[in-house]
């Protein structure tokens, strides 16, 4: 394609090749090149400067313009709304297809492959946004399960709980959710307790989303949530206060609460640097997501919520007897749940101006889902709108 195409389609000023670009800066008589580099801390994916045949002639700066333009992409542009909600709405029916689509006896790459053959096929989407991550049973309680170490490998069997998180790239724009379900269509009893459990604490930190509230405020409200969650259903006693000093929730969900969506799944933003911790903030961190943390929120923001709940034996055992968490921990409520792996709702939200939008849309209440699997809608997928 000539310079003059890429002009019209990206709506740039000027366009040169590659091999010209030491004469065009001489002739524009740059001194000073700004170039692009650092590191996303979400992801830990890293963003190398530029080389070029005569940049020694030049004033090289490659510490100005990465940090500018973290924050310029923190808060999303109209037209970048649109594509978030397109590429969301998208990734939520590709999900929808899963929960009609899996059955017992099939492998978690093939359930995983239905969503990804929807999105190209009904929504354009050549790419998803990560390798899907498509655990079930047991499983489900490894986080970023599906990789090349654990490849969606296993056979799904009548009563596991699938806990899907996958997502959908367009136009290099990205989104991320996750749904939990049973793969018979039917939960349990530990099945259901568990994901009411998570789904209440999607609901409490939800409703605290609005401008100005930071995320620490958004991971303690949903920490808190999850702890309250696990004592009124008989997991754990005592002062909920007193199980998060002890960091009791990070046996029962060892991640984040969160992250920003946008041009990567992991996008960049809340660097600490950016968002300028004092030393007294930083000594109580939680490291899960250290530069979103005194984030305030704000409108236009795009980002995920995603509490989950996990029986992980490595976790539990240990803190059973470790005093200053087993001592909140009841072994026999707890080892009715080991074994179903563990649960985890993943919401996509906008920050407006007096609170959030969720614009995920799968089945979340676990009437909804069962209901969903067992009257699954007439078979008519209509081509979305693409741009």
């Amino acid at each position: 394609r000539t310079p003059d195409w890429f002009v019209r389609h990206y709506g740039v000023d000027e366009c040169f090749y590659s091999d010209e670009i030491t004469t065009v800066l001489k002739e524009k008589r740059c001194s000073t090149l700004y170039l692009m580099e650092g590191m996303n801390r979400f992801s830990y994916v890293s963003t190398s400067a530029p080389i070029f045949e005569g940049i020694e002639n030049f004033t090289i700066d490659k510490t100005t313009l990465y940090p500018l333009a973290v924050a310029g992409r923190v808060r999303k542009t109209d037209k970048e709304l649109d594509v978030i909600r397109y590429i969301t709405k998208v990734s939520s029916e590709g999900h929808r297809r899963v929960l009609l689509a899996a059955k017992p006896g099939m492998m978690e790459y093939q359930a995983s492959s239905i969503f990804t053959y929807y999105c190209y096929m009904y929504g354009g989407c050549r790419e998803v946004g990560y390798i899907p991550i498509c655990p079930s049973g047991d499983r489900s309680k490894i986080l970023h399960y599906g990789g090349q170490s654990a490849p969606n490998d296993k056979q799904i069997v009548d009563g596991d709980l699938c806990l899907f998180d996958m997502g959908g790239e367009y136009h290099c724009y990205l989104t991320d959710i996750t749904s939990t379900f049973p793969v018979n269509g039917k939960f349990t009893d530990v099945q259901r307790t568990t994901y009411e459990m998570v789904l209440d604490t999607v609901h409490t930190v939800v409703n605290r989303i609005r401008p100005g509230f930071t995320w620490r405020e958004a991971r303690m409200v949903c920490y808190r949530a999850l702890l309250r969650n696990l004592v009124e259903q008989g997991l754990l006693v005592g002062s909920v206060d007193e199980m998060y000093d002890a960091k009791l929730h990070r046996v029962f969900m060892p991640h984040g609460i969160g992250h920003f969506i946008g041009g990567d799944v992991h996008d960049v933003g809340g660097n600490a640097s950016y968002w300028c911790w004092s030393d007294s903030q930083a000594k109580d961190i939680d490291w899960y997501d250290p530069d979103l943390e005194w984030c305030p929120l704000e409108k236009n923001m795009v980002l995920t919520i995603e509490p989950g709940c996990y029986y992980n034996d490595v976790l539990l055992d240990p803190a059973l007897l470790d005093p200053t968490q087993g001592k909140f921990m009841v072994k026999s409520e707890i080892d009715r749940y080991r074994g179903i792996g563990g649960v985890r709702i993943e919401e996509v939200f906008i920050v407006t101006t007096d609170g959030c939008e969720i614009i995920s849309d799968v089945p979340r209440t676990v009437t909804e889902i069962e209901e969903y699997m067992k009257n699954p809608p007439p078979d008519d997928i209509p081509f979305l709108d693409a741009f």
